[in-house]
């Protein structure tokens, strides 16, 4: 027994000495999780974004893409900057023209996702941007940025205001009373085969927000904001006197003005001024479309 005793001890002793801090263990290689150093990027995006406590990831990051999301490539370094830079003057600027500062950094997504391709579903749907919980916004086709080409700023763009749409319905509460002007119109995954003459005799701005009462709220904001003029008087404007056909095209309008009306004093509401919003945008596309 007492040879027994002084082996135990011989071998905690041999232990201790063996994890002594002058024998550190460490991973062979490169460490499993190493430390993510803040690049030059990181650094110009944290000063861009400080006022909105917004962070700004472009690697790609696996657990920050939908797992449904399919051929997905990262974005180009070269094009985040330019990208973030397009953000604050076509989004924030104008949401800044149309609400306070306070309410733009209380309501702004606290993480911007950039993907460089376009996002596929399995269904074959392309998918232009999503938010998640009111405090995340991807953007996919980022590899595609071409500041002179108004086509291109305008979908990014309208994926902005839509996403944003959803923010502050679920941060604010959605409106029964939009809800209640055409309960019956949704059809779900319907949308797709609805066309958009269909969709605005019905008294919703696209095929896409004939899904959700709302899916229709938020691309009635995003249209309002981003549309021409021309494109609102097709959504808001009778045509005089109208054939069989255009008389539901009227009907439609007569629908899409209630809502309108009814988004524009919800909105004023919580903070927005819709036109300001607006007029803001405008005014800054109008400067891209003189730039081609």
């Amino acid at each position: 027994m007492k040879a027994l005793k002084y082996f135990l001890i011989l071998f905690i002793f041999s232990a201790f000495v063996a994890c002594s801090e002058d024998d550190k263990v460490n991973p062979s290689g490169e460490e499993l999780f190493p430390p993510m150093e803040a690049s030059d990027i990181d650094k110009q995006l944290m000063e861009m974004f400080t006022d909105y406590n917004t962070r700004v990831e472009y690697r790609y990051v696996k657990n920050l893409l939908p797992s449904d999301w399919y051929y997905i490539t990262p974005v180009r370094e070269e094009l985040v900057v330019p990208m973030s830079q397009l953000v604050l003057d076509m989004w924030v600027d104008p949401l800044l023209a149309g609400a306070s500062k306070e309410f733009v950094g209380l309501t702004f997504p606290k993480m911007l996702v950039y993907v460089g391709s376009p996002a596929f579903k399995l269904d074959g749907s392309r998918v232009l941007g999503q938010a998640e919980g009111g405090t995340l916004i991807r953007f996919t086709e980022v590899n595609f940025f071409d500041e002179s080409n108004v086509g291109w700023i305008n979908t990014q763009m309208h994926t902005a205001f839509h996403e944003y749409g959803h923010i502050i319905h679920q941060r604010f509460g959605f409106p029964n009373d939009y809800r209640e002007v055409t309960p019956d119109t949704y059809t779900k995954s319907g949308w797709r085969t609805v066309d958009s003459r269909e969709a605005l005799q019905k008294g919703v701005v696209s095929s896409y927000g004939t899904k959700s009462f709302q899916e229709d709220f938020v691309e009635l904001f995003a249209t309002y904001i981003i549309g021409s003029d021309a494109e609102l008087e097709h959504l808001f404007v009778d045509v005089a006197d109208p054939s069989p056909e255009e008389a539901k095209d009227n009907a439609g309008r007569a629908i899409l003005r209630e809502k309108l009306s009814i988004q524009q004093k919800y909105m004023t509401n919580v903070g927005i001024n819709m036109d300001a919003v607006r007029t803001a945008y405008q005014t800054r596309i109008a400067e891209k479309a003189a730039q081609e």
